[in-house]
């Protein structure tokens, strides 16, 4: 069987996570070209991961029309790739957030209009992330009633990054991070946000927010408290979800594990999950799209609702973009 050529326009961290994705599924999928504007980066990558090495993206669409892409630049850039790849026919995983604005992202939407499109929240492939939805959806925790949410470490490069430059970026934390929150929440109850509250604040000196909170209503009527942070020392990535007939927990720095506790349960039960990294599980989901054997699991739609979602945050907030 014939493999997929994939190609990965940026060097950067996320495009390594990208990279070693594929190498995982190398039965299904050949790395055929690596683009970025820093030719050693490009160059070391693809030493280590195959492909050729470019210093432009489009150059590399052209020149070796791969079937799909992974789009891992900053997001100011990722328009012109999106075209290029949409008059080819080309696949495209696309990074988060999606664009800098809603109406960025409905530009690459409307670009790939009828072709494969996906967005990379990433956290959708995570697997205790999927037993949590499993338990809700079959009843097991009842109905969702609320859920915590904090991503927070010390972002020893926030005075010197990109990620910080709103020109690039299109805003600080609440746009890097809690676009994985904003999505979780939606996945976790099934619903759309109705209503969104953002306070932001910063405690380093740069343009845009470090840290952020959000209070979220879905059109159901759970609620979301989210909470992320480039300033405080001690690391935490978890998700709590507080249902009818129980409780959940997914710690990110515990381990592999989903926790949860019934109404008249005396101790917590412990699921052990042993599967890939959500990075491979999101490649093999986006080469089974590439293969037409799947829809999408985050498509066009859901990078327009999560943005919506990104610009009402910024209103409430009084950030003007």
């Amino acid at each position: 069987m014939t493999r997929i050529r994939a190609a990965v326009i940026g060097a950067g961290g996320i495009a390594g996570a990208h990279l070693r994705a594929y190498a995982t599924h190398s039965e299904r999928c050949e790395i055929v070209g690596i683009a970025d504007i820093d030719e050693g980066a490009a160059k070391s990558r693809a030493d280590e991961f195959g492909g050729r090495a470019f210093t432009d993206g489009l150059s590399l669409i052209d020149q070796l029309q791969p079937d799909a892409i992974s789009i891992c630049t900053p997001p100011k850039f990722r328009i012109p790739f999106v075209e290029a790849a949409a008059a080819r026919g080309i696949a495209v995983l696309c990074e988060k957030p999606p664009a800098r604005t809603l109406a960025e992202t409905q530009a690459i939407v409307d670009a790939m209009s009828g072709q494969l499109l996906q967005f990379a929240f990433c956290h959708r492939f995570h697997a205790p992330l999927n037993a949590a939805q499993a338990l809700i959806r079959g009843g097991t925790l009842g109905a969702v009633v609320q859920i915590e949410n904090r991503f927070a470490f010390r972002f020893a490069r926030a005075g010197n990054s990109w990620f910080t430059d709103a020109d690039i970026a299109g805003g600080g934390i609440l746009i890097d991070t809690l676009v994985h929150s904003i999505d979780i929440f939606r996945a976790l109850t099934g619903q759309e946000i109705e209503r969104t509250q953002a306070a932001l604040s910063s405690t380093l000196p740069i343009e845009v927010e470090d840290s952020a909170s959000l209070l979220l209503r879905s059109s159901g009527g759970a609620l979301g408290t989210l909470n992320c942070s480039w300033v405080t020392p001690i690391a935490e990535s978890f998700v709590r979800i507080h249902c009818t007939e129980g409780q959940a927990l997914i710690d990110y720095n515990a381990g592999a594990g989903l926790r949860y506790r019934l109404a008249d349960d005396a101790e917590w039960s412990e699921l052990e999950i042993d599967s890939p990294d959500r990075f491979a599980r999101q490649a093999a989901h986006f080469l089974d799209c590439v293969e037409g054997k799947r829809s999408p699991l985050v498509s066009g739609k859901d990078g327009l609702a999560v943005m919506r979602v990104i610009e009402a945050a910024y209103e409430s907030a009084g950030v003007q973009r």
